[in-house]
């Protein structure tokens, strides 16, 4: 009795989608949400699944709704493209959650998050070695934040123990060209869920310094040297577009000033053409 189902939500992830579904076959209900991607990701999905859900591209950050809808699974574990999990990991939740008096309504998971081919909890800014992803269904509810797809208000929290090697794998941002694209998206979509200026330049700032903080002083990542110094400028590059994509939505002038230049221009040609 598995009684786990496996949502990931996708958008273009052709390239290792089939990694990952391999990974979670174990699973009697895994449900791919595709944003409808423009390459082979749905096509290689149905070889595996037939609960490919395709939805209108969006960056609302709730998109996981429509695979929770038609779980059929007590327990709920929201996934992404990036993840892989170790099969001994599985037998170990497989076995707790169908234990008679396990009592407990979210699992936070032993979690390996490697970011361009780096692992180093201890100075890694992304250095998490947990990560609540197993929740029931009876208490969680989608949430429009990103990276934080599913929330709770669950105190019966069961931690696993830390592992070298037995966890859920998260292997993100294997080029500066997936980083870049990424970036880019997730930041953008936080931007748009502000709607006061002044509670948007506060928070994104806020966050931006904290994220220097965490670099500089409490990670300390640049004495893993170069590896470091680019992984703590990666993570504070991520609150600058945020910082950025919000300047844009409330005092960006851009497109505006840039049209009335393109207007004036043009229309000198055309009175310098009259007069020829």
């Amino acid at each position: 009795m598995k009684n786990i189902s496996v949502i990931a939500v996708v958008y273009n992830e052709g390239h290792r989608i089939e990694t990952f579904l391999k990974s979670f076959s174990w699973s009697d209900d895994v449900i791919v949400v595709d944003k409808s991607s423009t390459d082979n990701t749905r096509e290689i999905a149905l070889k595996y699944t037939e609960n490919v859900i395709l939805v209108p591209y969006s960056d609302t950050g709730d998109e996981i709704k429509y695979g929770l809808a038609q779980a059929k699974n007590d327990w709920i574990l929201t996934v992404t493209a990036s993840d892989l999990i170790h099969p001994k990991l599985v037998k170990k939740i497989i076995k707790l959650i169908n234990t008679k008096d396990f009592d407990f309504e979210v699992i936070s998971l032993p979690f390996a998050i490697y970011v361009f081919g780096i692992r180093n909890p201890k100075r890694s800014p992304w250095g998490l070695v947990n990560k609540e992803w197993l929740i029931k269904k009876e208490v969680l509810s989608p949430s429009k934040e990103v990276h934080k797809e599913m929330e709770h208000n669950s105190k019966k929290i069961f931690k696993m123990g830390f592992s070298e090697t037995e966890n859920l794998y998260h292997l993100t941002h294997e080029s500066m060209e997936t980083f870049l694209e990424r970036h880019t998206r997730y930041t953008r979509c936080e931007a748009l869920k502000y709607n006061d200026e002044k509670t948007a330049f506060r928070s994104s700032l806020k966050e931006l310094l904290r994220s220097v903080y965490e670099v500089f002083i409490k990670k300390r990542s640049f004495l893993l040297g170069w590896d470091g110094l680019a992984l703590g400028l990666a993570y504070i590059s991520y609150f600058i577009f945020k910082y950025l994509f919000i300047w844009e939505k409330f005092r960006g002038k851009g497109s505006t000033e840039y049209s009335k230049i393109k207007q004036d221009i043009i229309k000198l040609w055309e009175d310098e053409s009259k007069i020829k």
